[in-house]
């Protein structure tokens, strides 16, 4: 199924996963904003090529020929995509570190202290479960803008990372205590998605940090990316499936993140309409709304008459009003 390279390095205090597939053209990019880090500590990086049919593999071997110290792969023979949860089988068992960043074969770390300055902060903070930065966006039309979340370094309530989504902390970004990456309760392990849910979890295990400092870069919807191969599956089975282990997430939490749930299930499928003009996610948004009080409420409800009052235009209107309602 997968072939390893061996691993013979002093253990790392970190180490990096990085995913890829078909990424021959951004793979050395990713792999060398990892090389680049100046720590005080060890640092490894490991590659899941997940049986790519490209060139890929063969940079990736290449890099690990020049650093066997450094970096380490797993290459599969057949895509393991919609197969498995790769973190899980793969890339946590051959990982050693006791903190997990992340840096997919796509995107790229800009800044060489970005990592001194995560672990720096987790471990001045051992309450700290996962930290996370400001970003570069870069779309296919090369294209660049800031990605900033919130106007300041600091804590980040449990309720917003829920409510907000998976795109609020960009996975480039993310630097995670190993204890919440082996941890895999019932809605975890149910998500098609790895990062959004790996955040809430991180959330209810302690403290969140944000910097507000743009370390790394994330391509947008390129080639290989989560976001064009989900265009393999429909976004309605997305959704569904959103649904369903945020449904197991708020029974995991006894409720405490209900509104917050629900609120974002709502937004979901006011997404899916937006999209699609589907009868069945404009009801299922509709039960959600209903489901929600006061401001969170009239929010959705403004969006709804958004897509039925803007038609075509309601994209562009729809981004408008959500910078201002979302913040």
């Amino acid at each position: 199924m997968s072939q390893k390279s061996p691993q013979t390095s002093p253990k790392p205090l970190v180490s990096v996963f990085c995913m890829t597939y078909n990424q021959e053209a951004t793979i050395a990019q990713a792999i060398e904003g990892v090389l680049a880090q100046k720590t005080d500590f060890s640092v490894e990086l490991i590659v899941h090529d997940d049986a790519s049919t490209d060139g890929t593999a063969a940079v990736v071997r290449d890099y690990i020929a020049r650093f066997p110290q450094r970096i380490h792969g797993i290459f599969q023979t057949e895509n393991q995509y919609h197969k498995a949860n790769l973190w899980r089988q793969f890339l946590l068992p051959a990982s050693r570190g006791d903190f997990i960043a992340v840096c997919e074969g796509d995107d790229f770390w800009t800044d060489p202290e970005k990592l001194q300055r995560q672990v720096d902060y987790m471990r001045a903070h051992p309450e700290c479960s996962m930290c996370f930065h400001a970003v570069e966006q870069l779309g296919v039309d090369g294209a660049t803008m800031t990605y900033r979340p919130l106007k300041e370094s600091g804590t980040v309530a449990a309720s917003t990372l829920v409510r907000r989504g998976g795109m609020f902390c960009p996975t480039v970004s993310l630097l995670f205590r190993r204890g919440v990456m082996a941890s895999w309760p019932e809605f975890r392990v149910n998500a098609d998605v790895y990062d959004y849910p790996a955040q809430v979890l991180a959330a209810t295990m302690g403290t969140v940090q944000y910097i507000d400092r743009v370390m790394a870069t994330y391509r947008f919807a390129s080639a290989g990316s989560w976001t064009q191969q989900r265009a393999r599956v429909t976004d309605v089975a997305h959704v569904d499936n959103e649904t369903r282990w945020l449904q197991q997430f708020d029974a995991y939490t006894d409720g405490r993140f209900r509104q917050d749930v629900t609120f974002h299930m709502a937004h979901l499928w006011l997404s899916e309409y937006r999209k699609t003009h589907d009868k069945a996610a404009k009801t299922a948004a509709k039960g959600y709304i209903r489901q929600l009080f006061g401001k969170d409420k009239w929010v959705m409800r403004c969006l709804l008459a958004v897509i039925w009052v803007c038609g075509r235009h309601a994209d562009r209107v729809w981004q408008l009003l959500k910078k201002g309602m979302f913040k």
